[in-house]
């Protein structure tokens, strides 16, 4: 199995939270874009690819991608898209 790239990972992201918003539009239930955000947010916790330039600091990048991973998972948590 080929290795997932920083690359890759974000385009995921990007569709899999495109998929999520259209689900909640056209089912009328916002829980799919907050399942969206979450969903991604632990990929980014639990796989943290980083570019191959950060590979000097590979500590900090790792940091830096679940920190993100932590703020995907607020935005889907803190955002009322259900109300």
């Amino acid at each position: 199995m080929k290795k997932i790239t920083f690359k890759r990972q974000v385009f995921i992201g990007i569709m899999l939270i495109a998929v999520g918003n259209i689900l909640a539009l056209i089912l009328h239930e916002g829980l799919c874009a907050n399942i969206a955000w979450v969903l991604y947010g632990l990929v980014l916790i639990i796989n943290p690819v980083y570019p191959e330039r950060y590979n000097n600091d590979a500590k900090k990048a790792k940091w830096g991608i679940r920190i993100a991973g932590f703020i995907c998972i607020l935005v889907g948590v803190l955002t009322r898209y259900v109300v």
